[in-house]
This record gives structure tokens, C-alpha cells and sequence, in this order.
């Protein structure tokens, strides 16, 4: 079956999380989206542990169904006309460089849609193109911190706390795709191109907008409270009786009846002071130690099995090593079993999202350093072979 975005070519030449995160996922849809690498390839390549192919986890599991060109368009000039070849039979360039250092390496959008004017232009940032931050170099935990996410984690009297978590870094590649959809959708009906801005610090705010707006129209502030949700109750983290933990959470005044009646105190649902949600956060000092020494007085399996009978919201807090052997992770495929040929096979990412009429495929392991070299250049540009070696001779790759 062909892929939804089957015929859709994309320079990538973003690297670490967010960029490539957006074009793994319209990879996996069908995109041949070709990464541009200098001579050795990307800082990303190397950064944290590393597989048995050289190359860091991070890398290959952002990489897969991805080609690979080396292209040194930043400092040489036949490299970057090159490039601009490449831009006139692309339909999306990604990239996640700064809106200065773009326009000094003359990859800005306004030089690219000039030479392609169905070009999608997708840029990735850290603070946007705008205001006194648009040249600030920024990563995950600097929008998080900027967002006030980390003054929310953590417990009172303690320090902030980053999400052990990227989530900025992800949820930043999940709307540029989502971005990049559109613009290709709406290119389609207009025959236009456009440009794409996502910035970390969009995602981050609007990830943390609730908290905010509360402070905006009543005043109050949220605080850090470990791992209990604000406003509703029950809803913390309780240790069972074997020493694991269990998240379990009551949203709703039907949920909360539920509760009641497992622990035997139904007489709690009749009282006014713990009709809503919020009141039954105001009292949860009352509540919580109850909720606490029923799961104390369960083995994680035993409460497991009566919250489930219940059907009240829980889950086991896994550590890592335990969660590709969930049955409902390997029933859904939120993690796959990559073939790596001679390098063995490595547990990475599924794809996040499903569409049953033209289902995402892994088809590929990360590519090697120029792997598509000569498919690209000599197949889609048309350039012969023997040409290959005059433009690595010459630094051009």
C-alpha cells in the first residue's frame, strides 16, 4: 500500500529532537525526506549512547526511512549551488538554524522561494524570528524553565524541576509536521507555497497555558505539589504493599462514587463539602490518606486487578527496563524491533499516531553518513558517477 505522502520530497537539514522528529513521522507516511549532513556527519549522530553502529540512539531513532547526502553548502560555494538543485525539485525544506544565521548562509526563505515558489518552508527555532530572543540559542529544558513548567515539578520547599522528559522538543516536532501537512494540503488547492515557523517557546507556553490563565483571571498561582494533580482528587502516586508505585487518578464525580464504593465509605459521596472536583481537592488531606492506606494494604497486583474491576484510572510508574514488555505497548506497537543488518536489531520508536487507510511503515534503519550520495546526486540531479570524486576532492561533500 503506497504511503499517504507517497511523491512528497523533503531536505531535511534539522538535527537533534525537534526537526528531525517532524520528519520521521512524515517518513514514516511515505515522504522521502533526504537528510544533508557536512563531510562526517551531524553533532546528532554522536550525542549519548551509542549503538553497536556508531551511532547514538538519538540519531536512529529519529533516522529511520531516511536518506542520507553529505552536502558542505555552509562554506563552500559549489556545494550551495548544489543545494539550490536540490531546493528546485523539493517540495519542504526543514531546518532548525537561526532566523540570522539562514539569511548569512543565503538558505532564507525568501532566497529558496524565489528559485521554487511551491516550496514549503519549515523552520524550527528556539524562541521564533521575532523579538529580542530571535537569535538566542535555546534547547529543551531553556524553554521548559522560560514556560514556568519547572517551577510546577517537583515538591514544595524543593528546587524546580525539568521534566526528565523532552517534552518541548517533542511536542515541537509534532506540530511541525502537523504544519507541514497543512502547508502541502494547502498547497495542493492553491498551487503556493509558504513558510512554516514552530519555536520550542510556542510549544512550551501553550503547553503550560492553564496555569497561566488562572494567574491572569484569578490571581492564584499553582505551586509544586509532587506528583498530585491540581485540582481534582484523589490523585497521587501511592506505594503498594510489594514496594511499587501506582498512579491512580479520580476525575469526575463518577469516578470518585466508584472509588467510594471499592473502599467501602459511599457515605463520602452524599457530603456537600466533596460534591466537585475542586472541593474534594480542598479536602485532600482527608481523602488521600485513604487512598494511600488501601494501596499500602495491596500487593501491586491485587490492587491492579480490584481498580480494574472498578474501572478506575491506574497505572504501574515502570522504570524503563519495563516497558517495552507491557502487553498493551507491544499490542498497539508504540515500540518496534528495528533490523540493523550486521549491527543486530535495536528496540526504537513506533510511529505515535495511526491511520488505518494508509498506515504508517518502517522501512528502513537509519542511513549511514552519504549512504544516498549517489542515488541523489547522480540519480535525481543527473550528475555522472565519476563526478562524485571530483566534488569530494573539491569539499564539496
Amino acid at each position: 500500500m503506497d504511503g499517504v505522502l507517497d511523491g512528497v520530497r523533503i531536505i531535511d537539514l534539522s538535527r537533534f529532537i525537534a526537526g528531525p522528529c517532524a520528519s520521521m513521522l512524515l517518513a514514516d507516511f511515505g515522504a522521502e525526506v533526504i537528510r544533508v549532513e557536512r563531510s562526517g556527519g551531524e553533532e546528532d549522530r554522536y550525542i549519548g549512547l551509542w549503538a553497536p553502529s556508531g551511532d547514538s540512539l538519538m540519531f536512529l531513532n529519529q533516522a529511520r526511512n531516511k536518506k542520507a547526502i553529505t552536502l558542505n553548502y555552509i562554506y563552500n560555494k559549489e556545494a550551495l549551488e548544489l543545494f539550490m538543485r536540490l531546493i528546485g525539485k523539493a517540495d519542504v525544506l526543514l531546518h532548525n538554524f537561526s532566523p540570522t544565521a539562514v539569511k548569512r548562509m543565503g538558505i532564507d526563505y525568501e532566497t529558496l522561494s524565489s528559485i521554487n515558489p511551491g516550496l514549503i518552508y519549515a523552520e524550527v527555532t528556539a524562541f521564533g524570528s521575532r523579538g529580542a530572543y530571535a537569535n538566542r540559542l535555546g534547547f529543551d529544558p531553556i524553554a521548559q524553565a522560560l514556560s514556568g513548567g519547572s517551577v510546577l515539578n517537583g515538591y514544595e520547599d524543593h528546587p524546580p524541576l525539568r521534566a526528565g522528559v523532552p517534552y518541548v522538543d517533542y511536542g515541537t516536532g509534532f506540530l511541525t509536521a502537523f504544519g507541514i501537512a497543512l502547508a502541502l494540503y494547502h498547497r495542493d488547492r492553491t498551487r503556493k507555497g509558504q513558510k512554516i515557523e514552530s519555536s520550542l517557546l510556542k510549544t512550551a507556553v501553550a503547553m503550560n497555558a492553564l496555569p497561566i490563565s488562572e494567574y491572569a483571571v484569578t490571581g492564584k498561582k499553582r505551586t509544586r505539589i509532587g506528583n498530585r494533580r491540581w485540582y481534582v482528587g484523589p490523585s497521587d502516586l501511592y506505594r503498594t504493599k510489594d514496594g511499587k508505585w501506582l498512579y491512580v487518578t479520580t476525575v469526575t464525580k463518577g469516578l470518585f462514587t466508584r472509588w467510594c464504593r471499592l473502599l467501602g465509605r459511599e457515605e463520602l459521596t452524599e457530603r456537600p463539602d466533596l460534591s466537585t472536583d475542586y472541593d474534594r481537592f480542598q479536602k485532600r488531606d482527608e481523602i488521600d490518606p485513604m487512598v494511600k492506606g488501601w494501596i499500602l494494604a495491596r500487593t501491586a497486583e491485587k490492587a491492579q486487578a480490584e481498580l480494574m474491576r472498578a474501572r478506575i484510572p491506574y497505572s504501574l510508574a515502570y522504570d524503563v527496563d519495563e516497558v517495552a514488555e507491557d502487553p498493551q505497548v507491544k499490542a498497539e506497537e508504540v515500540l518496534i524491533d528495528l533490523d540493523h543488518g550486521e549491527f543486530g536489531t535495536f528496540k526504537l520508536c513506533g510511529t505515535p499516531v495511526s491511520l488505518l487507510g494508509t498506515p504508517a511503515r518502517v522501512r528502513l534503519p537509519g542511513p549511514r553518513v552519504g549512504e544516498h550520495n549517489q542515488e541523489i546526486f547522480c540519480g535525481l540531479l543527473g550528475y555522472p558517477v565519476q563526478k562524485l570524486a571530483e566534488f569530494q576532492e573539491k569539499g564539496v561533500l
